[in-house]
């Protein structure tokens, strides 16, 4: 098990050298998530997470991953296939006002991080999945964060309801810290593997107003954490 895991890790890192190869920006934040990647402990023993009860949006993955392999074959992918069913699935936030327009339709695992099947304090990186036709609500966080999409696709508003860019499989998108963004999908699913500094859990948060507007800042419940 812990061998998948790994070399889905190490694809990831190794697709993140590649792009900074081809001189993809922002190359200071690639360059340091492909060494945290590569710096992770492999001999600590795995930790099996229990079940996580109810993950609606579990429903959507065998529809993103056909996105995914529709789109091409490449060793990412070829790893995932093999660590996706270790993936620790769960709805992340509960419910709220803020996270009911998309709670249904969303699932994330973390594979490497202070939670996740592998522990590590410094990096997390794990899998995400939103359904069809579903706006992940506008929020932020204190840590950089990079999506790589592996199938489907979708929009991101970053900084502005107003700036709005849609992003393919083999496309990267970051974030960087207290960055305020959105994502909507279209008619498919969109799978993405991510990877934060640090305790993903611990930075979240959005306006009290609503999205894209004023208000304290308020972090979201969230489930087993």
């Amino acid at each position: 098990m812990k061998t998948a895991v790994r070399a889905f890790v190490e694809e990831v890192a190794e697709m993140y050298l590649s792009k900074l190869e081809r001189h993809y920006a922002p190359s200071e934040e690639l360059e340091e998530f492909a060494g945290l990647l590569s710096s992770i402990d492999w001999s600590e023993d795995p930790v099996i997470a229990p079940p996580s009860g109810d993950v609606p949006g579990l429903r959507h993955i065998p529809t993103a991953l056909s996105a995914a392999y529709e789109a091409g074959d490449c060793p990412v992918l070829d790893a995932l296939r093999l660590c996706i069913g270790l993936t620790p699935w769960e709805t992340f936030y509960s419910k709220s006002e803020w996270s009911n327009p998309f709670i249904d339709n969303f699932a994330s695992g973390e594979l490497v991080g202070p939670k996740g099947f592998m522990r590590n304090e410094d990096v997390s990186l794990g899998l995400f999945v939103l359904g069809p036709e579903t706006t992940y609500s506008e929020h932020a966080h204190d840590s950089t964060e990079v999506y790589y999409v592996l199938g489907g696709e979708a929009s991101w508003r970053l900084d502005s309801p107003d700036r709005e860019q849609r992003y393919r499989p083999g496309e990267l998108v970051f974030t960087s810290p207290h960055q305020r963004h959105e994502i909507r999908t279209g008619g498919l699913p969109m799978l993405a593997a991510y990877t934060w500094k640090a305790d993903p859990s611990a930075p979240s948060y959005y306006r009290s107003e609503g999205p894209w507007r004023k208000g304290r800042r308020t972090q979201p419940l969230l489930v087993n954490r």
